[in-house]
């Protein structure tokens, strides 16, 4: 008389094998949300500091001086530059860097500047034009 437990237990063998699979792949897709969560709150971030710095900048109609002293950061050679940590804190030398670059345009009374935001690798993470009205003088 043949038995049929090798049968059955090969079957159970191969039931195993693929619920592992399964969970190893759906292992990987947690693992991969929690990068995907970290660059888009990064992304936000980014955009929420570019925004602030085009208001600042609309506010005190270009002067890059008066936009650091209120946001912080440096201006050398007509360019304002931010640095954050890994938190969103200022910081020199941090993990973000928010840049600005007055466009020298030819405009009377408007002024505009590139607002970057970029991670320490220098890839882009959130950038936009800014344009304001110059102040009389």
């Amino acid at each position: 008389m043949n038995s049929k437990a090798p049968l059955a237990l090969m079957g159970q063998l191969l039931m195993v094998l693929f619920f592992a699979l399964a969970a190893a792949i759906c292992l990987q897709a947690f693992a991969k949300s929690e990068a995907i969560s970290r660059n888009s709150e990064n992304r936000d971030h980014a955009a929420l500091c570019a925004q602030n710095a085009a208001e600042t900048l609309k506010s005190t109609h270009g002067d890059l001086q008066s936009a650091c002293a209120v946001l912080g950061g440096s201006v050398s050679e007509d360019v304002w530059t931010v640095d954050y940590d890994s938190k969103w804190n200022e910081r020199a030398n941090g993990a973000f860097r928010l840049t600005v670059v007055p466009d020298p345009n030819e405009e009377r009374g408007l002024g505009s500047a590139a607002i970057r935001v970029t991670d320490r690798d220098g890839v882009e993470l959130f950038s936009l034009i800014c344009a304001w009205q110059e102040a009389d003088e």
